[in-house]
């Protein structure tokens, strides 16, 4: 197994009491249920907002309406389906939404922070680059910037999946459900956006791995 596979496959830490048995407790009017599913999930819908945002104030403005519509809508939850699945469903459909407002789609921010959980050379390497990434800060800096422009480049049905599956970490049918689309064209989308994002960068030519 490849580091990106091991990367893009590790298991997540189980939560307890899970995220559905919130999500049910919240319907029924517990508030403190709420206020944990706000703190487990802010700081990455957030996160996943303002990778597409470039507004820091309508990021915040979208993060809490977000968790309002989970509070409003908590008793609609189809406690068959996964959470995390539907909370990102949400995030996304705000993120329309502000598009559809604003006119035009707005660009990846470079300068909103990323989340701690791995740095961006982590993140760079599911393109299996075959070359490494510069070890000087500087060089690590340009490189990153310039992946994320890149990634800003791509239709918005592939950034779509690239964010959700690289940044956020979610598995290929989790995203499936999120896009409300087939896995394997989820699998499609990610395959060229891969293959796009080498091209763009002069990464040579081969099979791209990233966990299929």
């Amino acid at each position: 197994m490849t580091n990106t596979e091991a990367k893009l496959r590790k298991p997540r830490q189980r939560l307890d009491p899970s995220d559905e048995v919130l999500i049910g407790r919240l319907a029924e009017g517990d508030q403190s249920a709420f206020n944990e599913i706000f703190d487990r999930y802010h700081r990455q819908i957030y996160n996943f907002i303002a990778k597409q945002v470039n507004d820091r104030e309508s990021c915040e403005d979208l993060t809490q309406e977000v968790f309002m519509r989970v509070y409003k809508s908590a008793s609609n939850f189809d406690t068959s389906k996964k959470f995390t699945s539907w909370l990102y469903k949400i995030a996304l459909n705000e993120v329309k939404r502000h598009w559809k407002r604003t006119g035009a789609r707005q660009t990846y921010s470079l300068n909103t922070p990323l989340s701690n959980e791995a740095g961006e050379a982590e993140r760079a390497d599911f393109i299996e680059d075959a070359r490494e990434v510069p070890e000087d800060s500087t060089e690590s800096e340009l490189f990153s910037r310039n992946l994320r422009q890149l990634i800003d480049q791509l239709p918005d049905k592939q950034r779509t999946v690239v964010l959700l599956k690289v940044y956020q970490e979610l598995t290929f049918e989790e995203i499936a459900e999120i896009c409300e689309c087939p896995l394997s064209t989820v699998l499609s989308r990610m395959r060229y956006a891969v293959d796009k994002l080498r091209r763009w960068l002069g990464v040579e030519d081969g099979q791209a791995e990233y966990g299929l």
